[in-house]
């Protein structure tokens, strides 16, 4: 009878704690004509109720090894929505993946080097900056000074960016020589002594431009800031050692007769990537006119276009802006106006792609290559940024390779993995 009941409590035992785990097999394909390195993979996950457990950590292994990976919760219910991993996958090639759930934390797990930094902090009297994950003010009021660095920022080991926290909402960027993370020593505030020591630093000054990517609104034939806004804000998403992705949104936009709409914009960062996902989504709160029809603005700034040729160093400015989806300049300048004496000239190389079904018109003006674009039906769009600096030792370096670099990057990003979940 003793023996009847030990055997009775392990088998109990045994099921609730299969009960409590589950392994996904996760098939992802590469049918792209070349290979992939750093390739973003997201697995999304069943919810709690079809797992019948909260999952608290998770294993991804390929062939028996170990393969780093991070859970995210995505839409701030504080319960893991996805799985996220990068691999490198050769072309027209398939790899498996054993994508093991638990309801238990994992204590003992192998910690990996944070390859993403991300921050959205406050400017303090004390210089702590403390962090936060939602920044949130009246369109009216003015912020700017009071974030530390100005908004939110995301670093990979190859590039930064920062997105202002005011109406122009501008992106802009962080160039280094070195393939590492940078941006919780230098802050994007670089000193003399921090570029001595190798350090990059803030690369662009944009003024009136649209810099590189900045999403803007699009009125009377030209880009326009976010002046009309009800509510702005700024928030992190979710953040770990593998990918980023923060939230600007604007709520209660006016628009054209009286039109109220809300804007949120997603950027997403993974390890191993100089370029920036954006997917924007609408929400239109009054009015009877098609949304559909609205049309924003994106693209690329025209470098050094009002630099003397001292100033240029010998990069003459060059870019363009194709029906395609591509726009891309080259040039150089001085990365603030303000302070010509502490930091010199930098070349650097600006690259926007905008799938075509997004695209209403192609133009050009004294500062900008810009695309006229308009949400699909459902009030969404979605493209890609990426820039590269003259300084780093590993990148690009005159306009013509940067600009032959595009074709293959537009490509890529166009024929994403495709993943199986069973």
């Amino acid at each position: 009878m003793k023996k009847t009941v030990t055997m009775w409590m392990m088998l109990l035992f045994c099921g609730m704690a299969s009960a409590q785990t589950k392994t996904l097999d996760v098939t992802v394909t590469n049918d792209w004509k070349e290979d992939k390195v750093d390739e973003p993979v997201v697995v999304k996950l069943p919810d709690a109720k079809k797992l019948g457990f909260e999952v608290k950590s998770v294993t991804v292994k390929c062939k028996g090894k170990e393969v780093p990976c991070q859970l995210d919760d995505m839409d701030g219910d504080f319960l893991p929505d996805e799985v996220f991993f990068l691999t490198d996958i050769k072309d027209k090639d398939t790899k498996t993946f054993e994508v093991k759930l638990s309801a238990k934390e994992d204590k003992k797990g192998k910690e990996v080097e944070s390859r993403i930094y991300t921050a959205l902090q406050l400017k303090d009297k004390g210089d702590k900056h403390p962090d936060v994950l939602r920044v949130e003010a009246p369109g009216k009021s003015y912020l700017y000074n009071d974030i530390f660095m100005h908004g939110v920022v995301v670093e990979s080991e190859q590039v930064g960016y920062r997105i202002y926290f005011d109406d122009r909402q501008v992106v802009d960027l962080y160039g280094k020589k070195r393939s590492r993370l940078e941006l919780p020593v230098t802050q994007f505030q670089t000193f003399k002594e921090q570029l001595s020591e190798g350090y990059g630093l803030d690369v662009l000054w944009v003024g009136d431009a649209i810099g590189c990517g900045t999403f803007k609104d699009w009125k009377k034939g030209k880009p326009e800031d976010w002046t009309e806004v009800g509510v702005r804000g700024q928030r992190v998403v979710t953040t770990g050692s593998l990918r980023t992705v923060v939230e600007l949104y604007d709520l209660g936009v006016r628009g054209e007769d009286d039109l109220l709409y809300d804007v949120h914009q997603y950027y997403s960062l993974y390890a191993g990537h100089r370029d920036l996902k954006v997917e924007v989504s609408f929400n239109p709160t009054m009015g009877k006119k098609p949304f559909e029809k609205k049309l924003f603005c994106t693209g690329v700034q025209k470098v050094g276009a009002a630099a003397d040729e001292a100033t240029r160093k010998g990069h003459k400015p060059q870019g363009f802006v194709k029906k395609d989806g591509l726009a891309a300049s080259w040039g150089c300048d001085y990365p603030d106006m303000g302070k010509k004496e502490q930091w010199e000239p930098e070349a650097v190389g600006l690259a926007v792609y905008v799938p075509k079904d997004y695209i209403s018109d192609t133009t050009e003006d004294n500062l900008n290559y810009l695309f006229v674009v308009q949400p699909d039906k459902d009030y969404n769009l979605d493209y890609y940024i990426s820039f590269c600096a003259d300084k780093e030792e590993k990148g690009y370096h005159a306009a013509k390779e940067w600009f032959a670099s595009l074709e293959d990057w537009k490509d890529n990003v166009s024929h994403p993995v495709k993943v199986k979940v069973e």
